[in-house]
């Protein structure tokens, strides 16, 4: 028999926005995401076979690099967080298929969320709880970097800015600790005015 393919449920309950609108949060759905880590000896090897399938470097450093619709984001020595914006679950089967025997895949659709926030006072809000420095300068467009933040674990990546010029990142997390980071982000934001939105899964 077929296994089934649960739908995806959103990780946050979309909190009350706030009046001045300095910044904006809205999960990602419908992601495809898997971790990946070069077994011994196997790491050429295996940025080769990511270069031929997919048109991009894994990044050697904590950075994320995008070609299309996939990305994989520098979490770790060999290790990388992968993202599908629409594969879904079937994500990391693929992934597995692809890279095997060359690293370990293992699917984190149903356990990673995944946020973007923005606007003029992102940097601001973020400031109170990420003890890494978001200055443009320091941290450029694709820069990643792990942290904790209000005890929780999560990795942060630069997007390229929006429209308007505002900053853009978009921070992973264990998604049973989204609604703890949620509280702690709207606390944060509170003063710049919180704009939650909401994205219909593709």
């Amino acid at each position: 028999m077929a296994d089934s393919v649960l739908s995806s449920r959103p990780a946050l309950d979309i909190g009350q926005s706030q009046h001045g609108g300095g910044v904006t949060i809205y999960e990602l759905r419908g992601l495809g995401l898997a971790t990946m880590q070069t077994r011994k000896g196997q790491h050429a090897l295996l940025r080769d076979r990511i270069k031929q399938h997919f048109l991009l470097d894994l990044p050697m450093s904590p950075a994320i690099a995008r070609a299309g619709e996939i990305a994989f984001a520098g979490i770790g020595p060999n290790y990388w967080l992968a993202i599908s914006e629409s594969a879904g679950p079937l994500f990391g089967m693929s992934l597995r298929q692809i890279v095997a025997p060359l690293a370990s895949v293992s699917d984190q659709s149903g356990g990673y969320a995944v946020l973007r926030v923005s606007g003029h006072a992102i940097r601001d809000a973020l400031a109170k709880g990420f003890q890494i420095d978001l200055h443009p300068r320091a941290f450029e467009v694709g820069a990643a970097a792990t942290t904790i933040v209000a005890h929780i674990g999560v990795t942060i990546w630069r997007c390229e800015d929006n429209a308007d010029g505002n900053a853009c990142f978009e921070i992973a997390l264990y998604r049973g600790l989204a609604k703890s980071f949620s509280s702690w982000f709207s606390s944060s934001a509170a003063e710049f005015g919180c704009d939650w939105q909401t994205q219909a899964a593709p």
